[in-house]
């Protein structure tokens, strides 16, 4: 049997944990020296991160740990969270015990927030679970499945592997990750109707046999009322106001194409008022640009959004980015049919700059850079249409 040591960064391709690394978490976490926890989601926190929280927050606080969760209020408003039921990480700049990172291994994931804090923590107190890619990584002892599709569904697996059995609520909890992720992905769709909504298992997910199985096991849980609950939740669209509605339409209308015409983007510059308008990067308009990239990179012709004109230089397209500020950064969000993302940054970080801030998955990857500047904002941008040359 592998020893597994602490500080290292484990990337394993087999499905199910590996009891070993289950039995190290859990003797770690609960030993009863280990008091003080806190919990890290990424920056610009999704359903996924904040939903593998409150699961690892719920288990924790049942064996009498005292836990917080480090991320920004502003960030879960309009998440699947209820801020009065979690203790969330403020101005305490006290150091715990041990550290779980979630969703995340990257330094540039860590939300500005709690950078100071993250610094003072001993590599051998954090312990990390996530499916992305390894990139520039956080120093500690991290679990990583990149095959898996969303870091609620590797949690699955602990507590599969754990043997403990999941409350209904952290159930649901972990179904609104994953859903939330495998939309991203492209594994299947919600289908609102008169009666609810429906959902589509595609293609993806039906060829990726561990996808399915942890999918399937939660889904067979989870009772038709709860889930029409979180389908609801996870379709904003469905609710805008009229100024999200207003920028829906002034993105695809907005949306420019490569030299070569395989990758779309649109280009939000920073400090643009109806941006600011509808409160910039929020879960409703992350939203928003997601269903924008994955409606033109899988198939344009049938957006209805696009004009003849536009679909007819979209033809080709397999591979789109949107270009948004968030706060004093400017970022960017990938989606590719042709699993053409980290092949994008790849190429300008070993060709245009070796310094860029970005990764993520073969599919999709966010990035950014730290300013506002015009001059920093162009060069950004410019890397990524330069780069589109080797799609």
């Amino acid at each position: 049997m592998k020893n597994y040591s602490i500080n290292s960064n484990l990337n394993f391709k087999a499905k199910p944990i590996p009891k070993s690394v289950i039995d190290k978490t859990k003797n770690e976490l609960l030993a009863k020296s280990i008091n003080k926890i806190d919990i890290y989601c990424h920056s610009s926190a999704d359903e996924d991160t904040i939903n593998s929280a409150k699961v690892f927050y719920n288990w924790l606080t049942r064996n009498g740990k005292d836990v917080k969760i480090c991320v920004p209020k502003a960030e879960v408003e309009k998440l699947y969270f209820s801020s009065n039921e979690y203790n969330l990480k403020g101005s305490d700049s006290v150091v715990p015990d041990k550290s779980i990172v979630l969703d995340f291994n990257s330094k540039e994931r860590l939300s500005s927030e709690y950078i100071d804090l993250f610094k003072n923590n001993s590599p051998q107190n954090i312990i990390g679970y996530d499916h992305h890619t390894l990139s520039n990584i956080l120093n500690g002892d991290f679990y990583v499945d990149d095959s898996a599709k969303s870091c609620c569904g590797v949690l699955t697996r602990f507590f599969e592997g754990l043997g403990e059995k999941l409350s209904k609520n952290d159930r649901k909890n972990l179904y609104c990750g994953m859903i939330s992720d495998y939309k991203k992905s492209g594994l299947l769709s919600l289908n609102r109707t008169e009666n609810g909504y429906n959902l589509i298992k595609k293609d993806k997910l039906l060829k990726d046999k561990n996808s399915l199985e942890v999918f399937d096991k939660l889904d067979k849980s989870i009772g038709n009322k709860d889930k029409q609950e979180i389908y609801t939740h996870l379709d904003p669209l469905a609710r805008l106001t009229n100024d999200e509605k207003q920028l829906q339409e002034k993105l695809f209308s907005e949306l420019q194409v490569s030299p070569n015409g395989k990758m779309a983007y649109v280009i939000i510059p920073p400090n643009d008022n109806l941006w600011k308008k509808v409160g910039m990067d929020t879960p409703t308009t992350s939203e928003i640009l997601k269903d924008l990239r994955v409606q033109v990179s899988t198939n344009s012709q049938n957006v209805t959004f696009l004009s003849m004109e536009q679909k007819q230089k979209m033809k080709d397209v397999d591979t789109v980015i949107a270009f948004y500020q968030k706060d004093n950064e400017y970022r960017m969000s990938i989606h590719s049919k042709s699993n053409s993302a980290l092949k994008l940054i790849d190429y300008i970080k070993e060709n245009i700059n070796p310094n860029l801030i970005a990764g993520g998955h073969a599919d999709r990857a966010g990035g950014k850079v730290d300013s506002l500047k015009k001059e920093d904002v162009n060069n950004f941008i410019n890397s990524f249409i330069k780069a589109s040359t080797i799609l």
